[in-house]
């Protein structure tokens, strides 16, 4: 049972607000020049490389793909559900291993953001660091000396920038003690929220752990604070399953266990269903009672078990819930039996 904070943190990400200076915030940008916009941003990070090698970014605009497409991306954090809203003039420009994900008129003109596997914010802000010159030597942002970058929403100013951790706390969850956590942070000028962001629910015991100051703070002092925070949960979390395990073991093991069958053996399970079940299978893989032989294949399973991706990748694209939930519980189960074992 001793973890390290990558048996907590499932993902690191760093992103940043822009806008272009001249053009009206997206809000009042209804023509060519959206579209214009879009092809600019992906032609920027679309670079040729001095050995001839180029970058691997698709366009994909919002008008264009399925509900179904769209719904996909969301679930994999790639869009945002208000950009998928704006259907005429949204874009998103997105890299082949789906790491880095530019958002061309959501609420800001521009939102770039880089997400990693595990505890990699360092790692996360290089490479957004890097996608956000390259747009810069096409693109004039919208910059004003004392303020710093100007956004749509005043919470961003500054340096735009929310560095965040997708955090698995099924300890602190279980244990009560995540409101003492959230308390704490809170103090730190952090905040917390469920799987989607704002106003979204928790489901799996996971949560978002990100920065509220943008503004009067630089990049680097935004990166030390939510690593350190993240550090502070992270340990809690930790401690908080350790504690779990000790006074409530056949409790515990029971749970983990019935999980792991249901999973393993139901005819039809639903999403909300699914992440709980999941949530305690993989704290199961934390404490030993599940033996997995490939873990980011099991944490890939969260995604591939949500609404729209189960029906992608069932191929069926206009079935029916109940069809979809049994479908979903036949790939579960295949996948769990391929890389769990008792």
């Amino acid at each position: 049972m001793n973890g390290n904070y990558n048996d907590v943190v499932v993902t690191s990400r760093v992103r940043l607000a822009r806008n272009v200076d001249g053009l009206p915030y997206p809000y009042k940008l209804n023509d060519d020049r959206a579209a214009l916009l879009a092809r600019k941003v992906c032609d920027a990070v679309n670079k040729k490389h001095t050995d001839g090698s180029e970058n691997d970014y698709a366009l994909y605009r919002m008008e264009s793909i399925s509900d179904i497409d769209g719904g996909v991306l969301r679930e994999k954090h790639l869009i945002s559900a208000d950009l998928l809203e704006n259907r005429k003039y949204g874009a998103a420009v997105i890299n082949g291993s789906e790491t880095v994900s530019i958002m061309v008129g959501e609420e800001d003109h521009i939102r770039e953001q880089c997400i990693l596997q595990g505890f990699a914010l360092p790692e996360a802000y290089k490479a957004v660091n890097g996608i956000d010159d390259d747009i810069s030597k096409v693109l004039k942002f919208a910059y004003d000396p004392k303020l710093g970058y100007l956004t749509s929403c005043p919470t961003n100013i500054g340096t735009g920038m929310r560095a965040s951790a997708m955090m698995f706390l099924p300890g602190l969850s279980v244990t009560r003690n995540l409101e003492q956590c959230v308390g704490a942070v809170a103090r730190l000028n952090m905040t917390i929220r469920g799987v989607y962001g704002e106003g979204s629910e928790s489901d799996g015991y996971l949560y978002q752990i990100s920065n509220q100051k943008t503004l009067g703070v630089s990049e680097q002092e935004i990166l030390a604070s939510v690593q350190a925070s993240i550090g502070h949960i992270a340990e809690a979390e930790l401690r908080a399953r350790d504690e779990l395990y000790k006074q409530s073991e056949t409790a515990i093991k029971d749970r983990i266990l019935r999980s792991y069958g249901i999973l393993c053996h139901a005819y039809t399970i639903d999403s909300k269903e699914f992440m709980k079940l999941l949530a305690m299978v993989k704290l199961g893989a934390y404490y030993g009672l599940i033996k997995v032989s490939d873990m980011q294949r099991l944490e890939k399973l969260v995604t591939d078990g949500q609404p729209a991706n189960i029906l992608n990748l069932s191929g069926k694209k206009d079935v029916g819930a109940e069809e979809r939930d049994i479908f979903r519980a036949a790939y579960v189960s295949k996948t769990l039996k391929s890389i769990c074992k008792r």
